[in-house]
């Protein structure tokens, strides 16, 4: 299929991996040689790829924004809650981490300085340099407290964009700058800046004293980052840097230029490197690469990697070399899917190219490609707008056409791997000529979604917020099995049970608001209460899931958290309260009784601003270990009034 990427002034080369073992049967039939990808057969081959892409004249090209998407389980362990994750057993990293014993704490890190302040003294505070090392914290959650047990110091300029945790090791992933996540905000960022980005592990079995086992840095711009059983997989963007390069080749003279210059350049002088403890090596080998097909229709020379390391012997390492845009990725255990915009220069033939690889430990294994309608990755977390199940994936796509009346249209697609081709087929989609309802009223945006096994929940909104319940039980058939109309809309959907859902979200008004649905009757969905915070409020977690924690059946209970800031008066300058928001759902097991309740919320003393970069919660039994910015705070459930810290 023909790839004519949209807005190639600014392309994207945006990847997320995992791998998997263990107990999962495969398909180890041999793999067809057709398809959007082909395998790298010789180094050569890799070569005159990235060289077209430095050569290849560029027409005028179409822009189109990118808006932020929305927001599973929030992976509970013991009496303790850790990092929320989109899929089970695929660990994300996070900034934040705690493992029952001690909160990790890395600093912020600003892409641009934002603001200038003065500290108590007089002295300038540009913003940028909230601190210089990843504190480690004893928790007690007897009484609620933490101290400070050690630190592990960062050399000047370094940005830690996360961390893992493994026993007695900390992982950390590393970047001379942060630039958030992938997706929309990429298209922003110019990608011929060289840069390094890394990891380095370290050994805290004593806390106090934690040992650098190991660092390493890659060419490239840090993209994305996952971690399956003991394998974390880094996600890089390397662009080849060639002095008096025309990275925008537009006439016949520059393309000749380009062609001249880069005849002497050595493959060795266009691929990533890697340095171990100071001792650099090629970061990827020519024939682990994947290029495109069509030769005739190159991309940029963009050279993503993925680098996979096993946890427990972090000097040793695989790299997969991927030579093409990607705006987005969802991963399960067992595979990954890269989506990309193609198309041409109108809404109406927006596409979206779908690769399928599969995920064996550290082998990725290109399984096949397909093309859909409309845009599926929108910024933000609109990986939930993807669900893989017995091996089909569902995918939820949205197209536009501002000339429109209805300018906004949404459809569901079933993706399955072909038989004896390198192909995703669509065996099933929605609306259809036989089921033609469509997925929202007319100029409805697309908000929550979230996939349960046989059903999809999605939220579109305009005025109001009709909350549809998708039956995939057939999924050749998918089928609208009911609606349910409220007021407001939910960005963000989370699973109670089979039979209750939780949304976040807003007023028309703009607080937020959480709604607790019954969708026992998948054909009549119903509202068991909302709750709304004030007039006029924020919460992060509406948009960032690590920010939202939950945690299950205590005594029959279930607690989750979200931090908020609440203005008593709609108006900027007016009187402001923040601080983490605490909730209970009570009789989940009988959904005509289940009922969400505010139980109160933790509002730490002394704040000077409504705002603040970074907020995290830990429940751990009846204690509250909330974390904003740099600082920690401990409360208890039952008296979150009384606060403890900052630690």
């Amino acid at each position: 299929m023909k790839r004519t990427l949209l807005g190639r002034a600014l392309p994207l080369a945006l990847l997320a991996l995992a791998g998997c073992e263990g107990d999962v049967k495969f398909d180890f039939r041999p793999a067809p040689e057709t398809g959007d990808l082909k395998p790298v057969a010789s180094a050569a081959e890799l070569e005159n790829s990235i060289k077209a892409g430095f050569t290849t004249i560029r027409g005028a090209t179409t822009t189109q924004a990118l808006s932020a998407g929305a927001p599973d389980d929030n992976a509970a362990v013991g009496d303790f809650t850790g990092t929320y994750t989109q899929e089970q057993n695929v660990d994300e990293f996070d900034a934040v981490r705690y493992d029952g014993e001690h909160l990790y704490v890395a600093p912020r890190r600003y892409l641009n300085c934002c603001f200038i302040l003065e500290d108590a003294d007089g002295a300038i505070d540009t913003g940028n340099e909230p601190g210089d090392s990843i504190r480690i914290l004893a928790t007690n959650p007897v009484d609620g407290s933490a101290s400070v047990e050690g630190r592990i110091p960062l050399e000047e300029g370094v940005s830690v964009q996360g961390m893992y945790l493994d026993d007695n090791r900390i992982f950390a992933l590393t970047a001379e700058s942060y630039y958030g996540g992938f997706g929309g905000f990429w298209s922003d960022i110019a990608i011929w800046n060289p840069e390094r980005v890394g990891y380095a592990s370290y050994d805290v079995s004593n806390p106090a004293e934690p040992v650098l086992e190991v660092e390493v840095s890659l060419d490239g711009v840090f993209v994305e980052s996952r971690r399956v059983n003991d394998v974390v997989y880094i996600v890089s963007r390397y662009t080849p840097y060639v002095e008096g390069l025309i990275l925008n080749v537009t006439t016949v003279e520059q393309q000749a230029h380009n062609e001249a210059l880069l005849a002497d350049v050595p493959l060795a002088d266009l691929l990533p490197k890697i340095t171990i403890d100071g001792n650099e090596q090629a970061l990827v080998d020519p024939l682990s690469c994947y290029i495109p097909s069509d030769e005739d229709d190159p991309g940029y020379p963009v050279i993503t990697s993925v680098t996979a390391i096993r946890i427990d012997n972090p000097t040793s390492f695989t790299t997969t070399c991927y030579n093409e845009e990607t705006y987005g990725a969802y991963v399960t255990e067992n595979a990954i899917y890269f989506s990309n915009i193609s198309g041409g220069t109108s809404a109406d033939d927006t596409k979206t190219t779908i690769h399928k690889f599969r995920l064996i430990g550290t082998d990725v294994d290109y399984r096949g490609s397909g093309e859909i309608a409309g845009q599926v990755w929108r910024g933000g977390q609109s990986d939930f707008r993807m669900s893989e199940k017995d091996g089909d994936l569902r995918v939820i796509a949205s197209m536009y056409d501002w000339n429109n009346a209805d300018f906004a249209d949404h459809k569901l697609f079933v993706l399955r791997e072909a038989v004896g081709r390198r192909e995703l087929d669509v065996v099933g989609e929605l609306p259809n000529a036989q089921r033609p309802t469509e997925i929202g009223k007319p100029n409805e945006d697309l908000y929550g979604v979230r996939f349960l096994d046989d059903k999809a929940y999605a939220v579109t909104f305009e005025r109001i917020d009709p909350l549809y319940v998708i039956d995939l039980s057939d999924p050749t058939d998918p089928l609208i099995a009911g609606e349910l109309e409220v007021e407001g809309f939910s960005d963000f959907l989370h699973p109670v049970s089979e039979d209750l859902l939780l949304g976040l979200g807003a007023t028309i008004g703009g607080a937020v608001k959480l709604e607790l649905f019954d969708v026992s009757n998948i054909g009549q969905p119903l509202s068991r209460g909302a709750v709304t915070l004030g007039e006029s409020s924020f919460s992060e977690a509406r948009y960032d899931r690590h920010a939202f924690t939950y945690q299950a059946d205590v005594n029959g209970v279930d607690r989750f958290a979200i931090p908020a800031t609440i203005y008593r008066e709609v108006g900027i300058g007016g009187p402001w309260e923040t601080g983490l928001y605490l909730f209970e759902i009570h009789d989940k097991a009988t959904p005509g009784l289940s009922r969400l309740l505010e139980v109160g919320s933790v509002n730490p003393p002394g704040l000077l601003f409504p705002y603040s970069e970074r907020n995290r919660a830990f429940i751990h039994d009846d204690t509250i270990f909330y974390v904003r910015d740099e600082e920690v705070w401990g409360a208890f459930w039952n008296a979150p009034q009384f606060v403890n810290g900052p630690f």
